[in-house]
């Protein structure tokens, strides 16, 4: 099977020869093709693509586009699968193998694509490294191999690295020319493929590197035109805008649900069904509903589900009520008795335990009132929420529980100015009534376990009643409360890991604080106060080796952390130095050094409770030589000290080690008998095979005893 990667330039010689490089590195274990369109670079691009005798190029004589030059490649290639790859790419380990894996599947697979560092449309991941070497080892982790769970539904795929089976082009056809000289050409052919009733799939299992928007970078303004010139063209081809094709990943982490609940999920202004596809592959045994007004995007989100609606009153007409576990409105709209309405009646449709998530514009944001002063402002803009509206719209609708949060852009200095003459003037106490563009709501029908954990986190959060809400968090099933914290969009959320785990170590419940940090680690496993609350939760359990391992892997030592160190290892030589101070004493009794000294230095410790026989045992176990005669040594000096509960256990070990000491058999004969236990003394004494006087004696007084 062949693949034909083909790859369009203009310039940038260097992206390219990094490029061409790469695949020709990662790619050797396939049977392929390049072909290079290059549209009349007048830098060392087109002399060196003559010199490159595995390249096969086409020169044009001028600037044709992206799209034409794609057409070009693909036309005279001789694949079974064609690769539209970007110059200012590089390709890494087992890039092409796993997305290959991906496109045939399935024989419904159309389309695939990768993920990277730099790319829209939620292609994009974050990445540790800081130069190529590091991009190639972090490469060398991600793509190790095909994961078909890491495998996402796409409605469409950017065209930076996307690979198309021939025969699915042959049925759609080529890139559109009407889009030169770029950009919207991989909306559109996305777009064709999906309604020729094939899978575009993101492979979240595979990623390259992306340097991004390389051609066009160098002139900003020209581009900014060209993206509002093709997108007009989009419109009048489609009948609808690119934005109708988004995904709302913000809203759907809202969703208080777990990836194997089945789910019913309606979205109004559902548009093409890019959210509904995002919320399917979240969750994939959900029912997906949609209504969208816009017929040519309905088209499309037919091929998503088959329950799209033209109409919230056909919703309405059509499901009882409690039908829907979740409603996402990805724009409540104006505040106007029509939408109230819509609250309302969509407080019906939910579930028991459902809950309706959306996105209100506020009215007060600065840009807003800015407009209202210079008397730009429309009228729609001035039926925006405020904060109050929301509350009572959303508390007479009979919602239970209201979480609203407010989103805030970057804001520039002169902006901030204005916002703050508007504090003064309105003699409010902060700003953010002003900063905030738009507020997410997230209502329920009635409380939920989400919420109360969530309620309970606040209340951490905040100070207030923390033992309590201590307590009732303890009482919820661990791995309930971290997903609930996974899936609830924290923006900080190791913070918050670590934050709750510290509560937890403050009141002397390691056990319950250790989950906590254990999950902040997996999600940053470099993040220095994760490992310094680690460090400590193990020093408060005893493991002082464990705790000075993870204070050392810290980058950022602080004089707080260093004085930690200190302090554990001051711990570890006093404990080492006891432990080495044992096997010392126990080597000169061995040896017979000191033999007296040493006996009564371990007797002491044993008194004290410093040492423990279990210790002895291990030392002697794992470090003496002569193990049979020191226990013998022990169990008489214990005898002779009146430890008596300590004599017959070490005496029991002398002779598992050496069933036939003739010391140890004739020492605790000699000790039954001082204690009365004569028939035991003559089993043990019989046993002495050498016969010496004080054997005899001790013979002789025992057959002088009447045994009862």
């Amino acid at each position: 099977m062949k693949t034909s990667i083909v790859i369009a330039t203009y310039n940038k010689l260097e992206y390219t020869q990094l490029c061409i490089e790469s695949i020709r590195k990662f790619t050797s274990q396939h049977d392929y093709e390049i072909i290079v369109v290059d549209n009349h670079s007048t830098d060392e691009t087109v002399p060196w693509l003559r010199s490159q005798s595995d390249i096969k190029a086409i020169f044009n004589n001028e600037n044709l586009g992206f799209p034409k030059a794609c057409n070009q490649g693909i036309e005279v290639s001789s694949g079974d699968n064609i690769l539209l790859l970007n110059n200012d790419t590089i390709v890494t380990s087992n890039w092409l193998t796993n997305l290959l894996t991906c496109l045939y599947s399935r024989e419904e697979v159309g389309a695939v694509g990768s993920v990277t560092n730099s790319c829209s449309y939620g292609q994009s991941i974050q990445v540790p490294y800081n130069s190529i070497e590091e991009m190639h080892t972090f490469a060398i982790q991600y793509n190790q191999s095909s994961n078909p769970a890491l495998w996402e539904d796409r409605l469409k795929l950017v065209g930076y690295c996307m690979v198309i089976k021939k025969n699915v082009l042959d049925k759609v056809g080529l890139l559109d020319e009407r889009f030169t000289p770029g950009n919207f050409e991989d909306d559109d052919l996305s777009l064709r493929i999906k309604l020729a009733g094939y899978r575009l799939v993101l492979c979240r299992d595979t990623f390259i590197h992306h340097f991004g928007s390389v051609s066009f970078r160098n002139n900003v303004d020209s581009y900014n035109k060209l993206l509002f010139t093709n997108q007009e063209k989009f419109v009048k081809k489609w009948g609808f805008s690119p934005e109708d094709t988004i995904i709302r990943p913000g809203l759907v982490k809202q969703i208080d649900a777990v990836s194997t609940d089945p789910i019913r999920v309606l979205e109004i202004g559902s548009g093409c069904g890019g959210t509904l596809l995002y919320i399917k592959n979240q969750f994939p045994y959900a029912e997906i509903y949609g209504v969208e007004t816009n017929p040519s995007a309905v088209k499309v989100a037919t091929e998503v589900t088959r329950h799209i609606y033209s109409s919230l009153e056909e919703i309405f007409d059509q499901y009882s009520e409690d039908f829907f576990d979740v409603i996402i409105v990805g724009n409540l709209g104006q505040f106007n008795e029509n939408n109230i309405n819509n609250i309302k009646m969509l407080q019906k449709l939910l579930t028991e335990d459902g809950q309706l998530i959306t996105i209100a514009p506020n009215l007060l944001h600065y840009r807003i009132i800015k407009k209202m002063l210079e008397g730009t402002v429309n009228s729609s803009e001035l039926q925006n929420w405020k904060l109050s509206d929301i509350q009572e719209a959303f508390n007479a609708a009979g919602y239970s529980d209201l979480e609203i949060v407010g989103f805030v852009e970057e804001i520039s200095s002169n902006d901030q100015a204005f916002i703050h003459s508007l504090v003064e003037t309105a003699r409010l106490g902060t700003t953010k009534p002003y900063e905030i563009q738009s507020y997410m709501i997230k209502a329920y029908k009635k409380s939920s376990k989400v919420h109360d954990v969530k309620e309970l986190i606040n209340n951490l959060l905040i100070q207030n009643n923390v033992l309590a809400s201590l307590k009732d968090l303890a009482k919820i099933d661990i791995e309930e409360v971290l997903n609930i914290i996974d899936e609830a969009g924290y923006e900080q959320k190791i913070d918050l890991l670590n934050f709750i785990a510290v509560q937890f170590m403050e009141h002397q419940k390691i056990e319950l604080a250790l989950p906590y940090l254990n999950r902040a680690f997996e999600f940053d496993i470099n993040y220095d106060p994760t490992l310094l609350n680690l460090g400590l939760a193990m020093y408060t359990q005893g493991h002082d080796q464990l705790a000075l391992d993870w204070l050392s892997l810290i980058s950022n030592k602080d004089s707080k952390v260093e004085q930690w160190v200190r302090q554990i290892e001051t711990v570890l030589y006093t404990k080492n130095y006891e432990k080495h101070k044992l096997k010392f004493l126990l080597r000169r009794l061995e040896s017979d050094v000191d033999g007296d000294a040493s006996l009564v230095e371990l007797l002491q410790m044993l008194n004290n409770g410093e040492l423990t026989i279990e210790r002895i045992y291990q030392v002697v176990d794992n470090d003496m030589i002569e193990k049979s005669q020191l226990f013998t040594q022990l169990a008489v000096s214990c005898f002779e000290h009146n430890m008596l509960d300590l004599v017959f256990p070490l005496f029991e070990k002398a002779l598992e080690f050496d069933t036939d000491n003739q010391d140890a058999l004739y020492l605790l004969s000699r000790i039954l008998y001082e204690l009365g236990e004569f028939e035991s003394a003559k089993i043990h004494l019989h046993r002495v095979r050498v016969k010496n006087s004080d054997v005899e004696d001790l013979m002789q007084k025992l057959s002088e005893v009447n045994v009862v």
